[in-house]
């Protein structure tokens, strides 16, 4: 069912939430109203999937790692069965998410993101700037595509000439196909030679240190109750590609979510151009307001009462921030895009211990890319057939963006 029918339906009307719908993820938020006001707790029988929309509900989710687990996955088509041996600290619960994160942490630290800012700015202005001068061209792959992955690379170390394989690669790893929600024959390849690529670079770091991220994630040392640990390879290894696909698919689509948003509100754009300082909170808003990741899955871990819905042991649960950013219950008037919003908190990033590691990062990126695109175009259009939707169960976001620019 569409956005458009949903907007009238009522308590009684028949929906399907189906979060691999091309139709429905066009503009699922009129189906996410109807979920929090008639369905918090909304389960589908078709799928065999509990789904929660307001805001609190998944904030208290987010904080109940002991009721919600990780450890079937957080994508509903790969929630099938436990995964315990993947070493992505995404589908781990405490204690081992915990220690593993405390360890990552010591390398991935505010302090190292931080001293990026000059660096970051250098790459967005060497993207756009060799954009200036032209009629149109694809924001996102002329600019939001390319920024997270070169910043990204450029804290591991990734040398230049390899970059734009890395980036192939990541991207062959989310891609999928329409009307199938699996991952492609060619996503598998394009792992099996990422985990190679890596695994030779972590060794050569091994051998031969370097000022980066991936010499500092082999070195970092915990130590508690008397007892020393490291990151294994696997674990390097994992948080790499961790890095290199969801880092790099955050930003990419945040940004490209941003100037989407910034057209269609022009008024609001203009404020932004007025007032540059504003570009921190309008990062926080596309984030309220159409975040890139849209759910995280949880599977139960024992039986649950919510809203009058009995929720059974070993359901599988999508706790759709995307939907928690638009809860009235939580912020007045939440349909309409306001640079200057000032937000106390919301779930873009999800909350509490799997609270997304780079936000601080992500957030440095689109804000610095805010910036720099509006200083050269602060008047643009989108041609009726330039914005194209990627669409994956999860993910929300553009893959193609065409910029008018204004003279």
């Amino acid at each position: 069912m569409s956005g458009a029918a949903a907007r009238a339906l009522g308590p009684d009307d028949p929906v399907e939430y189906d979060p691999f719908s091309y139709e429905q993820d066009e503009d699922p938020y009129p189906i996410y109203r109807w979920m929090r006001d008639y369905a918090p707790a909304y389960y589908n029988p078709r799928l065999d999937f509990y789904a929660l929309t307001r805001f609190q509900d998944n904030l208290d989710a987010f904080l109940d790692a002991a009721t919600w687990s990780s450890g079937w996955g957080t994508s509903l088509e790969f929630m099938d069965s436990p995964k315990p041996d993947t070493g992505l600290m995404i589908y781990m619960d405490p204690p081992r998410h915990t220690h593993y994160r405390k360890l990552i942490s010591k390398a991935f630290t505010p302090r190292s993101i931080q001293m990026l800012e000059g660096e970051i700015r250098r790459i967005a202005c060497g993207y756009l700037d060799a954009l200036e001068g032209r009629s149109s061209f694809d924001v996102v792959k002329e600019f939001t595509a390319r920024l997270p992955m070169d910043v990204i690379s450029s804290m591991l170390g990734i040398p230049e000439a390899d970059r734009h394989e890395v980036q192939r690669n990541s991207n062959w790893i989310l891609h999928r196909e329409p009307g199938n929600p699996m991952p492609v024959k060619e996503a598998f390849r394009a792992q099996a030679a990422l985990m190679q690529y890596m695994t030779a670079q972590i060794e050569d770091r091994r051998r031969r240190p370097q000022d980066d991220l991936m010499t500092r994630l082999t070195q970092v040392e915990l130590h508690e109750d008397g007892v020393s640990a490291r990151l294994s390879d696997d674990d390097i290894r994992a948080f790499l590609i961790l890095l290199a696909t969801a880092g790099n698919e955050t930003v990419t689509k945040l940004l490209a979510t941003a100037f989407h948003e910034l057209w269609k509100n022009p008024g609001e754009r203009r404020r932004l151009v007025a007032n540059p300082g504003l570009a921190a909170t309008a990062v926080e808003e596309t984030l309220r307001y159409d975040p890139p990741s849209q759910y995280q899955g949880r599977v139960t871990t024992r039986e649950t009462l919510l809203h009058g819905v009995k929720i059974p042991r070993h359901a599988r649960v999508l706790l759709i921030n995307g939907a928690s950013g638009r809860d009235e219950r939580r912020f007045p008037d939440p349909d309409r895009y306001d640079v200057g919003r000032e937000i106390d908190m919301h779930l873009g990033f999800g909350y509490g211990r799997h609270i997304c590691l780079g936000a601080s990062l992500a957030r440095m990126e689109s804000r610095i890319g805010i910036e720099e695109f509006l200083r050269r175009w602060p008047e643009y259009e989108i041609p009726s057939d330039g914005a194209v939707r990627m669409h994956s169960s999860n993910v929300r976001g553009f893959s193609g963006l065409v910029i008018e620019a204004s003279p």
